[in-house]
């Protein structure tokens, strides 16, 4: 069954800048809970992320939310391939610093991790948190190098928190010049009567995720301070074709498509079991596809 709210939480959020983040902060916020948000600069209502690396930022916080990541799978893939990760040495200083905690008061860590990027093409089935990873872009990788990293942490340092590898979240605005989420670029150029470029033939299958499906999801987490490594995903997978055939139904419009080649490191079949999390938690998503497409393609219109 579905937690009951809990107490009033003191909550810190990285990556405040990202539109992600910015949901997840008004979704848990007063009456339920106080966010405070980090990004690596400070100002304009954010605290810079190096602040979190000092113990009294710390005192005082329920649980440490770590969303910051500098790059996506396409502009990760720009990096040369031994070029050190920002990434990875943020996430070991704030490690550090939550195990300098005394452990009555360590702040209870969300380590977002990417279920279409670490698993690699799905194994004739849905991925399973269980299953072997094979991450086929850099992306993908140092994510998994990420996990490794927070779990050697919570058998070494006793640190309490979970690893969330989540799919596409979905359904709010995503800035024209970001390089992925198709399913906005597609309503967007629907709209706009502007031709949608796609990698490869359309026929790549993903796992999409209603946004406030994702929140209730993360909800459920948060509440139950629960433990491990969870797929947190919609648990079914569609097509760039299916998405584009929604599009049209939804605005009323042709979609016109330009294809470029598909990049090697792009996963062609990501799909994600949620089952394990439903049955800890008896979360399921409440949003089918066409739904939120519907609801996506509605937001865009009145905006």
């Amino acid at each position: 069954m579905p937690s009951s709210p809990s107490r009033t939480q003191r909550l810190l959020v990285t990556g405040g800048r990202g539109r992600l983040a910015s949901l997840i902060a008004d979704h848990f916020r007063a009456p339920a809970h106080t966010v405070a948000l980090y990004s690596r600069e400070g100002g304009a209502g954010f605290s810079p992320l190096d602040d979190l690396t000092r113990p009294a930022a710390l005192d005082g916080a329920d649980a440490l939310l770590h969303l910051a990541w500098s790059s996506l799978p396409a502009t990760a893939e720009q990096a040369p391939a031994n070029a050190p990760s920002s990434d990875l040495a943020l996430l070991e200083r704030l490690l550090a610093a939550l195990a300098a905690q005394p452990a009555p008061r360590r702040p209870y860590f969300v380590f977002f991790s990417s279920g279409g990027t670490v698993y690699g093409n799905a194994p004739g089935r849905p991925s399973k948190e269980n299953d072997t990873c094979h991450p086929i872009g850099r992306y993908g990788q140092i994510k998994l190098a990420a996990e490794e990293l927070v779990r050697a942490a919570f058998a070494k340092q006793g640190l309490s928190g979970v690893i969330l590898r989540i799919s596409n979240p979905y359904g709010y605005p995503v800035p024209s010049g970001r390089v992925q989420g198709v399913i906005p670029h597609a309503i967007r150029s629907a709209i706009e009567g502007r031709p949608l470029t796609l990698w490869g033939d359309g026929h790549a299958r993903k796992d999409f995720l209603y946004y406030t499906d994702f929140l209730s999801g993360l909800q459920e987490v948060v509440d139950r301070r629960l433990t491990g490594v969870y797929n947190l995903a919609a648990g079914e997978s569609h097509s760039v074709h299916e998405i584009i055939a929604l599009v049209e139904q939804h605005t009323g419009r042709k979609l016109l498509t330009q294809h470029t080649p598909g990049p090697a490191w792009d996963v062609q079949d990501s799909r994600l079991d949620r089952c394990l999390l439903s049955e800890v938690t008896g979360w399921s998503p409440q949003v089918p596809l066409s739904e939120g497409v519907r609801r996506a393609a509605a937001g865009y219109l009145d905006h």
